[in-house]
């Protein structure tokens, strides 16, 4: 089943009405588990940059990937002035990342639209 077009003319009250992650979360990942400066981070399913936004302000480089054009366009227009922004067409089960380009995986409300074997297949690529 795809549901590339699901969020098609969405994304506009999508960034504005969706709340960012919260700030513990946030601290917990880059005390945690380290992410930051040196951090390349794929966000899969990034849709309008939320995540994407948050990982870039404690330093990571991001590499979005969303397969929906309007989603991913939205996010390219808020935060494609950020060097270390990367938007990319691709989906969780065949990002076109080269393999072992990243050092984490991140994905934020999106898991449940995913084919969970071939994501994890992907994830080890």
């Amino acid at each position: 089943m795809d549901n590339t077009n699901k969020f098609t003319g969405k994304s506009s009250a999508y960034a504005s009405s969706r709340p960012k992650y919260a700030e513990q979360f946030i601290q917990y990942l880059k005390n945690s588990a380290g992410l930051g400066l040196e951090s390349i981070v794929a966000d899969i399913g990034s849709g309008t940059g939320i995540l994407s936004s948050q990982l870039l302000d404690i330093g990571c480089t991001v590499i979005a990937v969303e397969p929906n054009d309007d989603m991913r366009n939205t996010a390219e227009k808020l935060l494609g002035g950020n060097e270390r922004f990367n938007s990319v067409k691709g989906s969780a089960e065949n990002t076109a990342l080269e393999d072992y380009s990243v050092n984490y995986i991140t994905v934020g409300q999106a898991f449940h639209w995913f084919d969970h074997k071939k994501f994890k297949a992907e994830c080890k690529r």
